[in-house]
Parts: structure tokens; C-alpha cells; sequence
């Protein structure tokens, strides 16, 4: 009886320790650094660090902050949230001074993330409740510092084409 009591804890433990583990994404630390460094918010801070979407309103306030445009887009890009921005969305970005990058980013990521290969259920709890619900309907991959300069936005920078 006790060889088998002892057989059978292991076995209890593993299965104890899968049930109180809690994925949570874990940032890229120099990503993290760019929030925290520039005096954002701690819901904002937050939301980066559980690897949470922003809203309109929590960008607007990193970009005025001083958070780099690219590090925005790698971040906002690694929550799939498809922003359907509206005139005033856009109008509270550009008094903050987003860079127009980071707002052509939003405006293209509603196609991107409710349409094709990479389309999300946008009514998920991840996207719309604000109670730190940790489980991302994808596989999430946060966005890592190597990732974090997107030569991409340096080029719409200087485009002709660019909402600036």
C-alpha cells in the first residue's frame, strides 16, 4: 500500500502543477523598458505587461509620452486588435502627436485581423473586457527586442503617400 501511495503522488503533483499554472505572456523586457521609462500610466503599463491590447486613448498617451513609434506598432502588432478608427479617433491621435505610422498601422490592422490567414474572433473577452482576462484566442507571440526596430516604419517616414 505505501509503495503505491508513493507511485501515485508524482503523478497528483504534475497534475497540481499544470492546474495553478497560468500562462501569462511575457514582453520582451526592452519593449517593457520603452513603456515604463517614458512615464505612461500604470493601466497602460499593465496592459503591456500581460501582453493586453490597447485602446485608442492608451495610444494616444504612449506617443505623447515618447514611446517609439516602432516599438507601438511591433506591440500593437503582437495583440492582433483590429482598431476601426473613427474621425475622432484620429483626431485624438494626431493632437498627441502619433506618428503617422503608428496611425496607418491602426487604420490597416482592422483588414488585417478580421479578414484572411490572420483574423481573430475581435468579440473575444481579450479584446473587450477590461478585467485582465489572460487567454489570447491565438497563440501569442510577444514581440522581442530583436523584432522591435521595423525598418518598415522608418520607410513610411518618408513616403509621399504618408497621412502626416
Amino acid at each position: 500500500m505505501l509503495k503505491r501511495t508513493f507511485l501515485f503522488l508524482p503523478v497528483l503533483l504534475a497534475f497540481a502543477g499544470c492546474a495553478t499554472t497560468q500562462t501569462t505572456p511575457q514582453v520582451d523586457a526592452k519593449i517593457l523598458d520603452s513603456f515604463t521609462s517614458h512615464g505612461v500610466s500604470e493601466a497602460t503599463i499593465l496592459k503591456v505587461r500581460t501582453g493586453r491590447p490597447l485602446s485608442v486613448t492608451q495610444v494616444a498617451e504612449a506617443a505623447q509620452k515618447g514611446v517609439p513609434g516602432p516599438g507601438l506598432v511591433s506591440y500593437m502588432e503582437s495583440t492582433r486588435k483590429a482598431y476601426n478608427l473613427s474621425n475622432a479617433d484620429i483626431a485624438t491621435l494626431r493632437k498627441a502627436g502619433t506618428p503617422a505610422p503608428v496611425i496607418n498601422y491602426m487604420q490597416r490592422s482592422y483588414g488585417y485581423f478580421t479578414k484572411g490567414t490572420k483574423a481573430v474572433n475581435q468579440n473575444h473577452p481579450y479584446f473587450t473586457d477590461d478585467r485582465n482576462v489572460l487567454e489570447a484566442p491565438f497563440a501569442y507571440a510577444p514581440p522581442q527586442a530583436d523584432t522591435f526596430f521595423n525598418s518598415a516604419y522608418e520607410d513610411n517616414l518618408y513616403s509621399p503617400f504618408s497621412n502626416q
